[in-house]
């Protein structure tokens, strides 16, 4: 047994499409392959459960960025905000994206499309970006026995140095958030504890009986802003709800009182832009530990022009 069998390998992913996009992961955390396996069980009266046939086999990978956030990185972890629903995340002109280990390996997925999109968290003492997921399947057209049709695997070609990565470009800083000119609700407002950006994304699966998973379509997109405000009434707060009152109504809309919200940062960049934010979370509490006006939530409703769906969200790099 020599020490030399057991590995921690850092390492930095890499997308390649166009110009490629590099990411380390955040201190303190690793990138992540899982194999994604699901089979169906065969037997016989009598016997039981006697083999298990492949049904599914491919593999998710888990990154949570090391901060920074580019024009590129922008585009590759936030691709959903203005959605053409149906469309699938894979084409038939497969994308690859290579894990360059410290060691000079290289791992590199043969057709990948990103799963789910990081949260973003808006704090100073906070990096800005959560983990993302990467779905990475066969390549088109490629039946399992083809050779690499999952992945290839190298011991050598990998680079683990990015010539672009800088301390600088890792971005920590102040917040406020202004929420278009909602009546009584105040602008540029401070959050206790920052905010929190929370994207989701739905899919409906293609599943060809000789190729299994072979892509996912958009079915659902969402967002949703959620903080804990300062300087805020109650009174403020209950008016911006519509939950009483002229303009209250069950069955009212909540995109009829949405307004874009805008997160800005210290260095005057807007890094977030949510779209008919409108409010749908609201909590309070009395007490000695309890701050009394707690979280408030704001979920995206996209405008609509002549029958044309806008965007949900925008995220856009300094």
């Amino acid at each position: 047994m020599l020490r030399s069998a057991i590995q921690r390998i850092p390492a930095r992913l890499v997308y390649n499409s166009g110009t490629p996009v590099s990411l380390y992961a955040k201190q303190g955390t690793d990138i992540e392959q899982e194999l994604v396996y699901a089979g169906v069980d065969t037997g016989a009266a009598g016997l039981g459960l006697t083999d298990k046939r492949d049904r599914e086999m491919h593999y998710r990978i888990r990154i949570t960025p090391d901060g920074r956030l580019t024009s590129a990185i922008a585009g590759l972890l936030y691709p959903y905000g203005n959605p053409t629903i149906g469309a699938g995340i894979f084409t038939d002109t497969d994308v690859t994206m290579s894990v360059h280990g410290q060691d000079a390996s290289l791992d590199t997925y043969t057709s990948v499309a990103l799963e789910m999109m990081p949260e973003m968290y808006f704090h100073p003492a906070k990096t800005l970006l959560g983990e993302a997921t990467w779905l990475a399947i066969r390549g088109s057209g490629e039946d399992w026995s083809a050779a690499n049709s999952l992945v290839t695997q190298a011991n050598t070609g990998g680079t683990f140095a990015d010539s672009g990565f800088t301390n600088a470009g890792i971005i920590t800083q102040n917040y406020t958030l202004t929420w278009g000119s909602v009546t009584g609700f105040a602008s540029a407002t401070d959050f206790y504890d920052g905010l929190t950006f929370q994207p989701t994304v739905t899919f409906e699966d293609d599943v060809p009986a000789r190729y299994g998973l072979y892509n996912k379509r958009i079915k659902t997109v969402g967002a949703m802003v959620r903080g804990i405000p300062l300087g805020q009434t109650r009174q403020n707060i209950l008016a911006a709800l519509q939950a009483q009152g002229s303009g209250a109504a069950r069955g009212g809309s909540r995109a009829a009182n949405g307004a874009t919200l805008t997160i800005t940062g210290a260095d005057a960049s807007t890094p977030l832009v949510l779209y008919g934010a409108a409010l749908v979370e609201q909590k309070q509490a009395w007490g000695i530990t309890a701050l009394r006006q707690g979280e408030v939530a704001w979920v995206a409703t996209p405008t609509l022009t002549s029958g044309v769906r806008g965007a949900y969200f925008a995220v856009v790099a300094a």
